[in-house]
């Protein structure tokens, strides 16, 4: 067998690579260790092709934070001019996102105006739209044109027995559908859309509102499905259901979960897919960090002890083949639950030269540079820095090697979910 080419076992975990990290590393909304990072919602979009029971969008409010709702509608001309605005006063600026009041491909020409106005003004800015994904089959190849990076498709059901009782009618090709042939008509145009989206190389987030006794038994089956089509993302929402929003639910008293039941069905996902659990649930002209509370947001920056960090030693493969004293760079990973993220390179010059030939100065900036880290892995490693890395708080470990490195995190991960579990009984028991 050539190791170089040796594939990992497919076990259930998420690792998210070098390549896939570099792409969200400054999209608040797609990691929550971009917490530093602004986005604006323009809301260029103000029509919408489907009902559904949890929506009731107004145009003229200040006082609701929810999806659907604005204090003003902007013509794209007018978006522009408000993001010039904006960026001049928050250089940490780094997204633009048309997520309605209505839905962006349901607005088609305004919402390619803007977009291509502010790719336009500024290349280096990301651009992304939230849909319902009724029309997204024929609009993504002019969404990769128009450098369309981020995508976001709300989808609650795979069920058209379900999708009835959230979507009342759906309007396609220039007709109202109704009931059970809407739901249908949708989904079959979300799963399209969806995978060639994915296949056309979009990240693509998809959110999920959880609406207790009618989706809620539903979410493992749909996350697999996502998962089978190339979603990246699933971001499971609670039902914003006050009466005072005027919406079917809400008049009709159907509750949003609790924070168990979110918990729950986040879990059923995430054997799946990796979790968004930081969303706000912003409305459609926020602006700001998630942390701030302009446009309605705030939320947690995320408990870092949680976090596992783990260092590779490396020479470039994905193979755990590097003498740590040979290594010329280590690859940073942190594991959290379920999920493996590539967080960063750190290029490091070789600890030795030969079986005598080993640094000491440089061997104590190294062992400093990894100190944050919780575990570094390699194929071998003398017992001076061995006991080093023990001195810094870092465990090494030889035992994975020549293993692909998401086999080893993986193996790690789990080691951690059953730490973590054994803590919480243990805990529960002393309680």
């Amino acid at each position: 067998m050539n190791i170089e080419t040796a594939q990992p076992e497919n076990k259930i975990k998420h690792f998210i690579g070098r390549d896939t990290q570099k792409r969200i590393e400054d999209h608040p909304c797609y990691s929550k260790n971009a917490a530093q990072y602004a986005r604006i919602h323009l809301p260029v979009a103000p029509a919408c092709n489907i009902q559904c029971n949890y929506c009731n969008r107004k145009f003229d409010c200040s006082n609701e934070s929810r999806p659907g709702v604005v204090s003003n509608l902007l013509e794209p001309i007018a978006g522009l001019a408000r993001f010039h605005s904006i960026k001049q006063r928050m250089p940490n600026l780094t997204v633009v996102g048309i997520a309605g009041p209505g839905d962006a491909l349901a607005n088609p020409k305004q919402t390619f105006a803007t977009l291509k106005m502010v790719q336009k003004a500024d290349p280096s800015v990301k651009l992304c739209i939230s849909t319902n994904g009724l029309m997204l089959p024929d609009y993504v190849e002019e969404l990769k044109d128009a450098n369309v990076d981020h995508l976001t498709i709300t989808i609650n059901a795979v069920d058209p027995n379900i999708g009835a009782r959230i979507y009342p009618w759906v309007y396609y090709n220039h007709q109202r559908h109704y009931g059970l042939e809407a739901a249908q008509i949708l989904l079959d145009r979300q799963m399209l859309g969806l995978k060639m989206a994915c296949d056309a190389g979009l990240l693509v987030k998809v959110n999920t509102v959880l609406i207790p006794g009618v989706n809620d038994h539903h979410i493992a089956e749909l996350s697999h499905e996502l998962k089978q089509r190339g979603a990246f993302l699933h971001n499971i929402m609670p039902l914003i259901s006050e009466p005072e929003h005027g919406t079917f639910f809400g008049l009709n008293y159907v509750k949003g979960p609790n924070e168990q039941q979110i918990a729950t069905a986040r879990s059923s996902s995430s054997l799946s897919m990796p979790q968004m659990s930081h969303c706000q649930q912003c409305r459609a002209d926020a602006v700001g960090t998630l942390t701030e509370s302009g446009g309605g947001c705030s939320s947690k920056a995320g408990n870092s002890e949680d976090r596992y960090r783990v260092a590779v030693a490396t020479k470039g493969s994905q193979i755990i083949d590097t003498h740590f004293g040979h290594a010329t760079g280590f690859d940073v990973y942190e594991i959290e639950g379920n999920d493996i993220r590539f967080v960063e390179h750190r290029k490091a010059e070789q600890y030795c030269h030969g079986e005598s030939e080993c640094r000491e100065e440089q061997g104590e900036t190294l062992f400093e540079r990894l100190s944050d880290c919780d575990e570094v892995l390699s194929v071998r490693i003398g017992i001076t820095p061995w006991k080093a890395l023990e001195e810094h708080g870092v465990k090494p470990n030889v035992d994975l090697a020549y293993m692909h490195v998401e086999q080893a995190l993986g193996m790690i991960a789990d080691e951690q979910m059953k730490l973590a579990s054994d803590q919480n009984g243990s805990e529960q028991q002393a309680s």
